[in-house]
């Protein structure tokens, strides 16, 4: 029986409001930066389509929300109105190919049907599981008002955080004091963050248990 994989189907959010190759050079920053990072295991590693959204297959789900919240930041950092939105389809995948555009299974349909819904949805990360889960979207509502508030400088030191960064490192790679990191750290609401990051993973397994 096929575990239950996490695909990914990401967006830009108003990539018509900055020069196509700026655009496309953050969004190939990002793939470099998933691409790169152990702990995200890639059956199917993201893949850039239709110039300003990837997709992809993460083998342990339990870590796409690490890599949504990172994708994020790693987009916001850029500029104020510079976003993702995140469709995240949670289940098997019984057809896959070398490429997610051609791969196929109940996991991307879940996804592609969240992707075309939620640009409708104020939250702009999604999980789509093969029973409902309304509990879990009710969470990423919350976890929304949260993101939508980081500034251009709380998204960086996001970034530096979800990469292991610690706030002397944080401090020299943004040539600021460690007093003025540790700010951006506290007004970015981290410590909310990372307690859902921690137990995602048990909050997940209520809706994947067979």
């Amino acid at each position: 029986m096929n575990a239950f994989r996490a695909v990914i189907t990401a967006d830009m959010v108003n990539s018509t409001q900055f020069p196509r190759e700026e655009s496309t050079a953050w969004l190939e920053e990002l793939l470099a930066i998933l691409h790169q990072n152990q702990a995200f295991k890639w059956m199917l590693k993201p893949e850039i389509y239709r110039g300003d959204s990837f997709q992809a297959v993460l083998k342990n789900s339990d870590e796409v929300m690490r890599m949504a919240i990172l994708a994020r930041a790693c987009i916001r950092k850029h500029a104020p109105n510079a976003d993702m939105r995140i469709a995240i389809g949670i289940g098997k995948t019984e057809q896959l190919t070398d490429r997610p555009g051609t791969s196929d299974g109940e996991a991307f349909r879940l996804s592609g049907h969240l992707a075309d819904k939620i640009r409708q949805q104020k939250a702009r990360i999604g999980i789509a599981l093969p029973k409902p889960s309304e509990p879990l979207s009710a969470t990423l509502n919350l976890l929304e008002t949260v993101i939508e508030d980081w500034t251009v400088a709380q998204s960086q030191v996001i970034e530096a955080l979800i990469l292991g960064k610690n706030v002397t490192q944080i401090a020299e790679m943004l040539s600021i004091s460690q007093s003025a990191a540790s700010q951006r750290i506290s007004a970015s609401k981290w410590w909310a963050i990372e307690s859902f990051l921690t137990n995602f993973p048990k909050q997940l397994s209520l809706y994947t248990k067979r």
